[in-house]
């Protein structure tokens, strides 16, 4: 609520007595209120966060390591030699004396006849067709096309650039003079000294510039043309005619031949003979062989190996932990009071 709403409220109150003892018909002079502007303070809830420190019991596992031995079995393999008997089968070869009948073949020498086919050659007289080319000459006129040249007189737009001076105003450099204060060290007096310093100033400069004009330009030029020319030329007309011509040929015939010769013949008889003939057996052989044979020893072994125990382990640690407080924070307001000493009327 604003200062002046509460000033209001206290000017409403002061004046509602008034009123009433005016109305009941009393001529009684109202008391007069002085209002003064004061700054109240008054208080408003705040809530704020303040850490402390708290200290708590933490409970920790701690590993600790320790060797403890075991015992164990282990099986060692090792290998022994043992003598053994087996029987074998060995092949034993012997020859011996067998009786067989065996073809023998012979060859003689036989004459014989046969007739052969022999190539010959045969002249035959036949008629044949024969077309017989032939040429026979015609004129005749052609009209041939002769390359020729004419002149013809033509028109072409040119551009040309044509130069053009003008004046243009531009800054050049230049000298200027300028007055520059001096100051006399031991009298004290300010001067002027004269300086040329340079500056740049406008000026009217001729500047050639290229103007571009079109111009129309006559000129002759060669045109590639043809002209027909009629003329006699003598030709080759070619044409051909049928002939009956009487051919001799040669043609390949076969006439047959008897010839001798001789040919091996090959004649067989039985024979028997004796012979040599190997024969393998297996006869049975006891041997003696030594092996290895595998076996396995049981052993009793003492090692020592880590072992990790966890142990429990109370720790005192401190915390900050957040505590909410609330706290009654002071602020000035403006107001109007009514103050109680009232000033007398005569």
């Amino acid at each position: 609520m604003s200062r002046y709403s509460l000033l209001g409220m206290s000017c409403l109150a002061l004046a509602l007595p008034v009123a009433s003892v005016a109305a009941g018909g009393l001529a009684l002079r109202p008391a007069p209120v002085r209002l003064e502007e004061r700054v109240i303070t008054k208080f408003r809830p705040e809530c704020r966060t303040e850490y402390r420190e708290v200290q708590r019991v933490v409970y920790r596992k701690v590993p600790e390591t320790h060797e403890k031995e075991i015992v164990e079995e282990v099986r060692v393999p090792r290998w022994r030699e043992e003598v053994r008997q087996r029987t074998v089968m060995v092949p034993v070869t012997t020859e011996r004396l067998e009786k067989r009948t065996v073809l023998k073949t012979e060859w003689q020498q036989e004459q014989r006849q046969r007739v052969v086919p022999v190539p010959a050659q045969k002249v035959v007289e036949h008629q044949v067709k024969v077309v017989v080319p032939e040429v026979r000459h015609e004129q005749r006129r052609e009209t041939v096309l002769v390359p020729a040249t004419r002149r013809e007189h033509r028109e072409r737009v040119v551009t040309k650039l044509r130069p053009v001076t003008e004046l243009q105003t531009r800054p050049v450099p230049a000298l200027a003079k300028v007055e520059v204060p001096v100051a006399d060290p031991c009298l004290g007096i300010v001067g002027a000294v004269g300086k040329v310093v340079p500056a740049v100033r406008p000026a009217r400069v001729p500047v050639t510039r290229l103007v571009a004009e079109k111009q129309v330009e006559h000129f002759d030029v060669n045109v590639p043309a043809l002209r027909p020319v009629s003329r006699a030329v003598t030709v080759a007309v070619p044409s051909s005619h049928e002939e009956l011509r009487t051919v001799r040929s040669v043609v390949p015939t076969v006439r047959p031949v008897v010839e001798k010769y001789t040919v091996p013949v090959p004649i067989t008889r039985k024979e028997v003979e004796t012979v040599r003939v190997p024969v393998t057996e297996m006869r049975p052989k006891v041997e003696t062989y030594t092996v290895r044979v595998p076996e396995v020893r049981i052993e009793k072994r003492v090692r020592r190996v880590p072992v990790t125990t966890y142990r429990t382990v109370a720790e005192t640690i401190t915390e900050r932990v957040p505590v909410k407080t609330i706290v009654q924070v002071p602020y000035q307001v403006r107001a109007c009071v009514p103050v109680d000493a009232v000033e007398e009327v005569p």
